[in-house]
């Protein structure tokens, strides 16, 4: 892979007939499937296949390409999923959705997010990868744009599945939890995928990196029903007052921080109905001498409910 990431290469044996073996554990990849982010919502990053191995790996070559150069020039950070052999992933900045054959490197559909000044002036375009739900026989990719929209994709077309949310779309802007004074253009975002459990589509936030001011955006963690888009709760990083935690802000500091998101992939216990988030530093991220006190819940792996937050 080149030094800027710009293309996806698949390594085949040859010669060699893929071999799908039964799964001895409970956790890792089923059935050759690559469902989420590290394999499995768990994040165990593993598969049972062992096709692959110490004496054979020199013989891997490469199958096929897939080249990003017409998609924008900005380097790509994405593990795309892989659904019946079919791979899914998104592309920077604009994080076009891309379905490509796994063994041929065809491309079967691609869908584009609308282009708007939300869009242009995101405060993160890159996307580390997109989400997958399944409900009987009916099927979506959920992604998030650089704008900050939730938006399901039927699998098989790649259109917005129209009766999720508005036309497919959610507006993360007006989901959030916040009387902040100022333009969300360019503070609020996301770059890891959205989680998908238990009938649940958790969003964790991404925000301005070493933001100019302590006074930014705080990263609510937010719940959508899979099929209907419709928001079921935020789990606020940053304790609002009267609730749980707040009075470990001293001096009322929790009023004013922001930051405090979830920006990297989390992981799911979906037998336990439990989600798993790694929250980062509130403002100003390697200073934080305006809000003394321990700050509940930055620098803190926190533990959800899944169906409730």
């Amino acid at each position: 892979m080149s030094r800027t990431i710009r293309y996806v290469s698949l390594f085949l044996l040859l010669p060699a007939v893929l071999l799908v073996l039964p799964i001895s554990a409970q956790q890792g990849a089923k059935q050759g499937q690559w469902l989420s982010y590290s394999a499995e919502n768990g994040s165990t990053g593993y598969s049972p296949v062992d096709l692959i191995n110490r004496d054979n790996v020199k013989n891997l070559q490469i199958a096929w390409s897939w080249k990003f150069d017409n998609f924008g020039a900005t380097n790509t950070e994405v593990t795309p999923i892989m659904v019946n052999g079919i791979l899914y992933f998104p592309l920077s900045p604009r994080r076009t959705i891309v379905a490509a054959d796994a063994g041929t490197g065809e491309t079967i559909w691609t869908w584009r997010p609308p282009q708007d000044e939300r869009e242009t002036r995101a405060a993160r375009t890159y996307a580390r990868g997109v989400g997958y739900w399944k409900d009987g026989a009916e099927e979506r990719i959920i992604t998030i744009t650089p704008g900050f929209r939730l938006v399901a994709l039927d699998l098989k077309s790649g259109t917005p599945v129209p009766t999720f949310g508005t036309n497919g779309s959610v507006d993360l802007f007006e989901s959030l939890d916040l009387d902040f004074p100022g333009d969300l253009i360019g503070r609020i975002g996301n770059s890891s995928p959205p989680v998908v459990s238990n009938g649940v589509i958790m969003v964790g936030p991404a925000l301005t990196p070493n933001a100019p001011s302590y006074k930014n955006v705080k990263g609510d963690v937010m719940g959508f029903d899979a099929r209907t888009g419709k928001k079921l709760w935020a789990f606020h990083t940053i304790p609002r007052k009267g609730e749980f935690g707040y009075d470990t802000w001293l001096n009322g500091s929790a009023d004013y921080t922001g930051n405090a998101g979830v920006w990297g992939p989390f992981s799911t216990d979906d037998e336990l109905g439990f989600a798993y988030l790694n929250i980062e530093d509130a403002t100003n991220d390697f200073y934080g001498g305006h809000r003394p006190g321990a700050n509940l819940f930055s620098n803190s792996l926190v533990c959800l409910e899944i169906k409730t937050g």
